[in-house]
């Protein structure tokens, strides 16, 4: 199958632990870059095929339509792979906020029907459905939470008072919460509610199994965790809901249309998750998630939560004692990728981030939170010079 690289030229096949993927990552040179659940630096291998492909569509009359056709049927294998579905299920989108779409535009619901989400998730969860409530009358419900964490006995009260269809939720909240997708699942089912995931920040670095965990609808997005060109993510459809969720944007691409003959218009739908899809995709940023989701493939997401959390140890145990305290649930059913932690003082959080910033360390701050998101790249140094500099405050 053409992809933009070979296996004897791919810079992947010299990667065999986490020392040798930061060799592959030179922002873990230029600074200390603790910020994945912002955004994420390519690595050397996505930018070879990137520049590799550029060249040669730039100098050669290389067919775009057929090396699109050739990456999409390789990205969305990958992309099955990663979380545990079938290809036909898999629908290349261009942002979290595009599949979430795909399925608030689609899906049959009825005016007074009731939607669900916590009331701390991140915009691109509820604009959607508060466009819903707009067009169609869908109500929407906010189920309560404390600083991003959500409790089950909550998401499970709402949904009952409310005859609630359909919970959005996330897989990792933006300010660290892990949510139980199983058990949350369990609780839809229970309830003939269609359940939702925003995957976009843990997919690639959080394990998650779209079968297992019985979820029937998935989206992620590329600029964070997945380390590719902003403007491509991947969507996952339950064949189970299909028939629930109508297309809203048709294409070409999205028929089963005879290519010698486009002329003979015919409304038939592809069967796969091709029929959910726009019209061409994004050719850079399927070329960058696939380089991406091939290294993650290679070193185990497993392996990757757990070199994660081993440098969130490390800050905890660096932190005791200190004017630090560590916010984030530390359950490991609700431990994630993200940590958040305060200043006992937590007005002085953001002059904290700007110190920082200026000691050429980078997290984020977040509800007032500061923020930690370490990825495949970092390592103890890494965390190391952040507790060094937070000491000296």
């Amino acid at each position: 199958m053409e992809t933009t690289t070979t296996e004897s030229i791919s810079l992947l096949g010299s990667v065999k632990s986490f020392e040798d993927a930061r060799k592959l990552f030179p922002v873990a040179e230029s600074c200390t870059y603790l910020d994945s659940a912002h955004y994420s630096q390519y690595s050397l291998e996505t930018r070879r095929r990137l520049v590799e492909f550029i060249d040669e569509f730039t100098f050669t009359n290389k067919n775009l339509s057929l090396f699109n056709f050739k990456i999409s049927e390789s990205l969305k294998e990958k992309c099955a792979e990663l979380i545990g579905a079938d290809k036909d299920d898999i629908i290349i989108t261009s942002s979290t906020t595009h599949g979430l779409n795909i399925f608030a535009n689609g899906v049959v619901l009825n005016k007074g029907d009731y939607v669900a989400y916590a009331d701390s998730e991140f915009p691109a969860i509820v604009y959607p459905w508060m466009n819903q409530e707009k067009l169609r009358g869908i109500n929407n419900v906010m189920i309560p939470s404390k600083n991003g964490q959500i409790k089950e006995e909550d998401i499970e009260k709402v949904i009952k008072e409310y005859k609630v269809k359909v919970l959005t939720i996330s897989s990792v909240e933006f300010l660290g919460f892990r949510n139980d997708l199983r058990s949350i699942s369990k609780i839809c089912k229970d309830n003939d509610c269609l359940f939702v995931v925003d995957a976009i920040q843990g997919t690639g670095v959080c394990p998650l199994n779209v079968k297992d965990m019985n979820i029937d609808f998935f989206s992620a997005g590329s600029q964070k965790w997945l380390m590719a060109p902003a403007g491509i993510g991947f969507a996952y459809i339950s064949p189970r809901i299909k028939e629930k969720v109508n297309p809203t944007y048709v294409a070409t691409s999205s028929i089963e249309y005879d290519f010698k003959n486009f002329l003979d218009y015919k409304l038939n739908f592809r069967k796969d998750g091709a029929a959910y899809e726009n019209s061409t995709l994004n050719t850079l940023g399927m070329i960058g998630l696939e380089s991406s989701i091939e290294l993650f493939l290679k070193l185990g997401v497993d392996n990757i939560f757990n070199h994660i959390l081993k440098l969130q140890d490390v800050f905890i145990q660096e932190m005791k004692g200190s004017d630090f305290r560590i916010e984030s649930d530390q359950d490991p059913v609700h431990r994630s990728n993200i940590l958040i932690f305060s200043h006992i003082d937590n007005s002085r959080n953001e002059s904290i981030q700007k110190y920082l910033e200026n000691e050429n360390i980078f997290i984020a701050l977040r509800e007032g939170f500061l923020r930690l998101a370490a990825h495949v790249f970092n390592n103890e140094d890494d965390i190391l010079k952040l507790t060094a500099s937070l000491k000296k405050m």
